[in-house]
């Protein structure tokens, strides 16, 4: 026999084997996966999901879960910390990705691999990782939501103000999260760390200089402006009100180049904020909502912004007149459409003090005074044009006797006018600046009149009955058309002007 048939032999020996093995390979791998279920000694994570359906490791990761989503993950941010619960924090678990590869375990790969990892399982476990992940959006959002508990916020300086005189509140050192490393850190904490036990994940955070301190608030001594408007005359409601609103801007410190919202430090406008139902501007008519008679607040505090010189970045006058200042140094109030804002444009903070006594409303404003000792303003309306109510608009009713009538609501004139900023020097005038241009709307004056004849007012018994039924008598109604007719003159009187 030639070498070249011998190793022909040779080679097809050894194929042979080859084949003889791997048909044994196959037989072994096949009778272990052929009940379609996981192979034994196979965990995700710590739970043992050997000899499981599919469905079935599925449930049994979701009563894992249960228990991981009741531990705690601590946040460290220098010497703050906080706990929250990992059903807080948004996490994902891939449950159905680990429950597909621990099922490919001895039937993915070649036979080869295949056939090893079923040998393998005999003698150790073979455990797949859960895997968890959170978005760089949750991350962020944990973070936010729980800063407060994990820093001290910085603090400018600040003052307050009682019996005359004033105190500085000192500044404050904090520190602030650095947001981008410590996203990126959680997320590979939560991703590559965790063992789904109590953990704990250190912030990253960086100190952070306050802006004004003690220091920049003793210049904060001279009154810069002032002014004072009534409100005496007005309802228990409105009165309510205009001393609520004005309580909210009590004592704000404003920063140079800072702007202040008076709707902001007013709103909302409802129970829970302490404001009661008044009388206020709503399409010509006078309506009652929450708030009624705040934008005397805002237009006290104008006048004041107005004799300090401050930047005045929006105002808006009122549909209708009001009664407390001229025309034209009146600053409304109407949603988000109507804000009174103004910048402190000068070098030094200035403080807002607000009072309410006697029916008064006064705001006065402190800074540092660097204007001229010579130099003088006052302000003057100027009537440009007037427009008369009208004819007033009534209203039948019924339900008032034949010829009565009832005014809901008094007239208003309309005006066009400006307001005039006039500066003097050593008691002489020196300058007129145009302040701002106001139109102001006419109304008429609305009445109801009444229509019900004589003999209107007898009734059958049925009529009667039928009236009894329904929770009111047509007297009822009447008593309360004109309770609620004199509550709203009385507004109108009152003058409660909110913008709605």
């Amino acid at each position: 026999m030639n070498q070249r048939k011998k190793i022909g032999i040779g080679i097809a020996a050894i194929v042979v084997v080859i084949a003889a093995i791997l048909v044994f390979m196959s037989t072994s791998v096949n009778s272990a996966t052929k009940n379609g279920r996981i192979l034994s000694n196979v965990f995700v994570d710590s739970v043992n999901v050997g000899g499981m359906a599919k469905e079935e490791a599925e449930d049994a990761l979701e009563d894992y879960l249960d228990t991981v989503e009741e531990k705690r993950i601590e946040l460290k941010a220098d010497q703050k910390t906080k706990t929250i619960a990992v059903k807080d924090m948004g996490i994902d678990f891939q449950e159905k990705k680990a429950v597909k590869e621990a099922y490919g375990v001895g039937r993915e790969g070649n036979i080869v691999s295949r056939y090893f990892a079923v040998r393998k399982l005999k003698k150790e476990a073979h455990v797949v990782k859960l895997q968890a992940s959170m978005t760089e959006a949750q991350a962020e959002k944990i973070l936010k939501n729980n800063e407060k508990a994990l820093i001290v916020k910085t603090q400018n300086a600040s003052l307050t103000r009682k019996n005359g005189k004033f105190k500085i509140i000192d500044e404050v050192e904090g520190k602030t999260i650095v947001y981008d490393k410590s996203v990126s850190t959680m997320q590979n904490a939560i991703a590559d760390q965790w063992d789904k036990d109590n953990f704990a994940i250190k912030i990253s955070v960086k100190k952070e200089e306050p802006k004004y301190k003690a220091e920049d608030l003793k210049e904060v001594t001279d009154v810069l402006g002032t002014y004072a408007t009534s409100y005496g005359s007005s309802g228990y409601s409105r009165c309510r009100n205009v001393e609520n609103g004005c309580s909210k801007i009590n004592g704000t410190t404003l920063y140079p180049g800072e702007t202040l919202s008076v709707y902001k430090k007013v709103s909302p406008f409802d129970a829970e904020n302490g404001y009661y139902k008044a009388g206020s501007y709503s399409g010509g008519e006078v309506v009652q909502t929450y708030g009624g008679g705040i934008c005397q607040v805002s237009t006290t505090l104008y006048n004041a912004v107005l004799r300090s010189e401050l930047k005045v970045t929006e105002r808006s006058n009122h549909s209708m007149v009001v009664n407390y200042v001229p025309l034209s140094a009146d600053a409304a109030i109407a949603g988000t459409h109507k804000d009174f804002k103004f910048k402190n444009n000068t070098k030094t903070p200035i403080y807002i003090e607000g009072e309410t006594s006697g029916g008064m409303i006064r705001f006065t404003i402190y800074g540092k005074e660097t204007r001229a000792k010579n130099r003088t303003i006052e302000f003057e309306s100027k009537t440009i044009s007037v427009s008369s109510p009208g004819k007033d608009i009534e209203t039948k009713d019924p339900t008032l006797e034949e010829g009565k009538r009832i005014v809901t609501q008094s007239a208003h004139t309309g005006y066009t006018a400006e307001l005039w900023k006039v500066i003097y020097i050593d008691g002489k005038e020196k300058e007129r600046i145009k302040v701002n241009s106001s139109h102001y709307n006419s109304s008429p004056q609305r009445v109801r009149v009444g229509t019900k004849k004589k003999e209107e007012k007898k009734k059958t018994t049925e009529e009667k009955d039928k009236n009894q039924e329904q929770g009111t008598t047509t007297e009822q109604k009447a008593t309360e058309a004109t309770t609620a007719a004199t509550t709203a003159t009385q507004s109108n009187k009152n003058d409660n002007d909110t913008e709605e």
